[in-house]
C-alpha cells in the first residue's frame, strides 16, 4: 500500500479518532472532578476526636475576680502566741512530743512558729512566740477552720476579718482538733452574722483543674494565688492514716495555712 493509499484512508478515520481523543479527555475529567469532590467531602466531616475548648483570657480573669471577691471575706488572718517553756531542751528529738511527721512537713516548708515577743528572759529558760496563718469560716455562727499546727499549745489566739478595722482582732477559743488530719475549729464570739464559704467535695476534683488559694500569707491579708491541681491522693507523710492530699502548683507561702481553696 503506497503512502497517498494511507492518507487516504486516514483523512477518512480523522472523525473517528478525534472523537476517540474526546471521548477519553471528557472520561478523566470527570473521574478526577469525582475524587476531588469526595476529598473535599471528607474533610468537611468532624473528627473523631473532641476539640479541646479554652475560655477566653478575659473570660477566665474575669472568673478568677468573682471567686475572690466571692470567698475573700470568709477567709480570715488567724494570729497565735504561745509560751515555749525549757527551750534549751526543744531541739531534743528524744522527748515525748508526738505530735509525729506532720509538724515536721509544715515546719520545713514553711519554717516554724513566728519569732519571739517581749517576755522572753534571758535566765529563765522560756520565750514568748506569735505565729501567723489562715482560716476559713464555716458557719455564720463565728466557727472558723484552720490547721491544729496553727494553733497548737497557743495561750491565746486572735482573728481579724476583712473588714476589720487596723488593729481590731477577736478572741477565739479552740473547739477541736485533730492531730490525723491536722485541721482544727475554733470559734469566735460576734455579734453579728459572719459571711461564711460553702464547703466543697474534693472527689469531683481532677487533675488540671484550675484552683485559686486564698489566704494571709506573711501576714498580707486577702492574698489571692492560681495554680492548677497538678496530682491527687499523695502520700507525703509515712505511716499516717489519711493519705489523699491534693498537689498544687499554686503558691503557698507562710502564714497560708489553712487557706481557702476554690475549684
Amino acid at each position: 500500500m503506497d503512502s497517498g493509499a494511507m492518507w487516504m484512508r486516514m483523512k477518512a478515520h480523522r472523525w473517528a479518532y478525534t472523537l476517540s481523543i474526546l471521548v477519553t479527555l471528557s472520561v478523566g475529567i470527570l473521574i478526577g472532578s469525582v475524587i476531588s469532590y469526595g476529598v473535599k467531602g471528607k474533610e468537611g466531616q468532624k473528627a473523631d476526636a473532641t476539640p479541646l475548648s479554652l475560655p477566653a483570657p478575659q473570660q477566665l480573669s474575669n472568673a478568677f475576680s468573682q471567686i475572690a471577691k466571692q470567698l475573700e471575706p470568709s477567709v480570715v488572718n488567724i494570729n497565735t502566741e504561745s509560751t515555749i517553756k525549757n527551750v534549751r531542751k526543744r531541739g531534743n528529738q528524744g522527748g515525748d512530743d508526738d505530735s509525729g511527721g506532720m509538724d515536721d512537713f509544715f515546719n520545713h516548708f514553711f519554717g516554724g512558729p513566728g519569732g519571739q515577743g517581749p517576755g522572753a528572759g534571758p535566765g529563765d529558760g522560756a520565750i514568748r512566740e506569735r505565729s501567723l496563718g489562715s482560716g476559713v469560716i464555716v458557719d455564720s455562727k463565728g466557727f472558723i477552720v484552720t490547721n491544729r499546727h496553727v494553733i497548737d499549745k497557743a495561750d491565746r489566739i486572735r482573728v481579724r476579718f476583712e473588714d476589720d478595722p487596723p488593729g481590731v482582732q477577736h478572741d477565739a477559743k479552740v473547739i477541736g482538733a485533730d492531730q490525723e488530719t491536722d485541721l482544727a475549729v475554733i470559734k469566735v464570739e460576734v455579734d453579728r452574722a459572719l459571711p461564711a464559704a460553702k464547703m466543697g467535695n474534693s472527689d469531683s476534683m481532677q487533675v488540671g483543674d484550675w484552683v485559686l488559694a486564698v489566704g494571709s500569707p506573711f501576714g498580707l491579708t486577702e492574698t489571692v494565688t492560681a495554680g492548677i491541681v497538678s496530682a491527687k491522693g499523695r502520700d507525703i507523710v509515712p505511716n499516717r492514716q489519711f493519705q489523699t492530699f491534693i498537689q498544687t502548683d499554686a503558691a503557698i507561702n507562710p502564714g497560708n495555712s489553712a487557706d481557702r481553696w476554690s475549684i
